[in-house]
């Protein structure tokens, strides 16, 4: 019995010395959207309810030193027993792999990892990646990017394919600079309905400048990068061409991954029961047709501020601002000031070429098993019509967000549960000057479905045991798009200027669409990060006096350090 309270006792002290005295003016890199460790930080984060670095999820990617110092940390005191009861085998074993897989910023494990006999003494040093190198001033790890894909659509007589290869290194430079890149060459087939936004938007998901290929497919070709700088105790700063997520839900109304990567500059300032981001972006207008490579893209820019605080153990509150401007006369400095509010930066420079949006988000983690979250966007209101919200002002621009995420659901280690509703009223995204719409690269930056609609989610995620993870979801939406050529506030990319009223605009206004979409999936992790995927989707799509449409689909393949590729809209 001594002995055992002895262990218990060397574990807390352990846990202690993690959560305390790390080296704080380090850097790293971060954990990339799609990356399986964000269904296990979003689990911690419920389970440990007011943990002081988890807490602070809103805006991913996440750093991969922050998670990987907090997953140790958690797994001290699960030895120590003091969390034991909250954790499953499951949850043991994802931590576990965070560790392996960012071994670089671990303490305690070292060459735990190691294997006994790595290919040629250099590659497969540890499981989780292809080449290593660790020295004190300098880090470097190396993977290979692999997604072969194959399926078939109902809609189409050709197959359906993803063929993405490429390469991704990460690292460190001294304490304070951390670096990434990830490069793939891309081709791929998509169902049918991608194939359609892509001949209405010029844009494909995910994706930038691309080719089109014979049969409905496209070309293209995937760069990101960055740099992540210490450059104090609390103040991080990044630079990088890269996506960024903003929000708590399964959707972002804020900015989401839907679009192709952007130039940005990131600062990070955390500081106890606050954390402070300001990102300041440059983003390609919309165009068309499709330019050629030496075709000058015009530009805008984009700044916005986050503030996140804990207010209480079970409440963490944040508030945001947002404008994008019109890049033709080059940067506006003044909006390089990371703590000036836009609003009243907008009035002294003129608000003509810059759209704005403020919003606040809300985060609750309660019994330890389930998150509650919320998010109200406003692009603009006029007091008068908001007390009169059933007269369908055009001006009554917002959107809004609740969700829940239930964990363990009746008591099932593992299995997820995660619900959500969003409201986006007509016009919400769009801007007086098209060119200035919430958009980048000819795709919606926030919500895909643009704006005019209402949507109803279910996301359940089941880990039975430690490689399989299977992943259901039910998407529902309500529209209304544009008649007969007449802007009804759907389509984003149209100037407000164009709407043929000023009051009568509710959700669905236009011509009325139902869509719905359930899919299913199944991975096997066969090594670390090497999956074998089944997955398999029908999408309905209902327009009002019109035919209904319907596409299934299927595919399986294999793919190695990336994320799935998926098109739920």
């Amino acid at each position: 019995m001594l002995k055992k309270h002895i262990f218990s006792l060397q574990h807390i002290l352990f846990a202690a010395f993690l959560l305390w005295n790390y080296d704080a003016f380090s850097q790293s890199d971060r954990i990339p959207l799609g990356n399986k460790q964000y269904q296990l930080l979003d689990r911690l984060d419920i389970k440990l309810q007011n943990d002081s670095v988890l807490s602070f999820s809103t805006i991913k990617p996440y750093s991969r030193k922050l998670y990987t110092e907090r997953a140790e940390y958690i797994d001290s005191l699960d030895k120590a027993g003091v969390i034991s009861d909250q954790l499953s085998d499951v949850d043991r074993y994802n931590i576990r792999s965070v560790l392996m897989n960012n071994a670089e910023w671990t303490k305690s494990f070292g060459d735990s990892f190691s294997v006994r006999k790595p290919i040629f003494n250099t590659f497969f040093k540890t499981p989780a990646h292809l080449y290593e190198t660790y020295s004190k001033d300098f880090i470097l790890i190396i993977d290979p990017v692999l997604n072969l894909q194959m399926g078939k659509s109902s809609e189409l007589d050709k197959a359906l394919f993803t063929n993405t290869r490429g390469i991704t290194l990460r690292g460190n430079i001294g304490k304070k600079l951390g670096f990434y890149t990830y490069i793939t060459e891309n081709q791929e087939r998509d169902p049918l309905y991608v194939q359609q936004y892509v001949n209405k938007h010029l844009g494909v998901p995910n994706a930038g400048y691309f080719k089109f290929l014979s049969g409905g497919g496209y070309d293209y070709f995937d760069a990101r990068g960055g740099i992540d700088f210490a450059a104090s105790k609390f103040i991080n700063l990044r630079f990088g061409y890269d996506k960024l997520f903003l929000g708590n839900g399964y959707r972002s109304l804020m900015l989401s991954d839907f679009g192709n990567n952007y130039l940005f500059l990131q600062m990070d300032v955390q500081l106890r029961k606050f954390a402070y981001k300001s990102v300041y972006a440059e983003l390609i207008a919309p165009f068309s047709p499709i330019p050629n490579r030496d075709t000058v893209r015009y530009k805008n820019y984009m700044a916005f501020h986050h503030l996140s605080l804990q207010l209480a153990k079970w409440l963490n509150v944040g508030v945001y601002e947002n404008v994008i401007y019109n890049g033709r006369n080059g940067i506006e400095l003044s909006y390089l000031n990371p703590i000036m509010f836009y609003r009243a930066m907008e009035m002294q420079l003129g608000s003509g070429n810059s759209k704005a949006t403020i919003g606040i988000d809300v985060k609750s983690n309660l019994l330890k098993t389930l998150q509650l979250y919320g998010n109200l966007v406003i692009g603009e209101f006029v007091f008068k019509d908001l007390k009169n919200y059933g007269s369908g002002s055009w001006l009554n621009k917002q959107a809004l967000q609740v969700g829940g995420k239930y964990i363990d659901v009746l008591g099932v280690k593992n299995l997820d549960l995660q619900a959500e509703v969003n409201i986006i009223r007509p016009f919400m995204y769009a801007h007086k000057d098209s060119s200035t719409a919430f958009t980048h690269y000819n795709t919606e930056l926030a919500h895909p479905l643009g704006a005019n609609f209402r949507e109803y989610i279910a996301v359940l995620k089941y880990q039975p045991f430690n490689k399989l993870y299977l992943t259901g979801k039910l998407m529902y939406n309500y529209r209304g798009l544009d008649s007969a050529g007449v802007n009804m506030g759907g389509n984003i990319f149209r100037s407000y200027d164009t709407r043929p009223r000023d009051y009568g605009f509710f959700i669905g206004t236009g011509v009325p669409v139902k869509s719905l979409l359930a899919s299913f999936s199944a991975s096997y992790e066969l090594l670390q990060n090497l999956f074998i995927d089944v997955s398999i989707a029908n999408r309905s799509y209902n327009v009002q006096g019109q035919p209904k449409q319907s596409e299934l689909s299927f595919s399986t393949g294999v793919r190695w350090n990336i994320g799935k590729r998926e098109f739920e809209f």
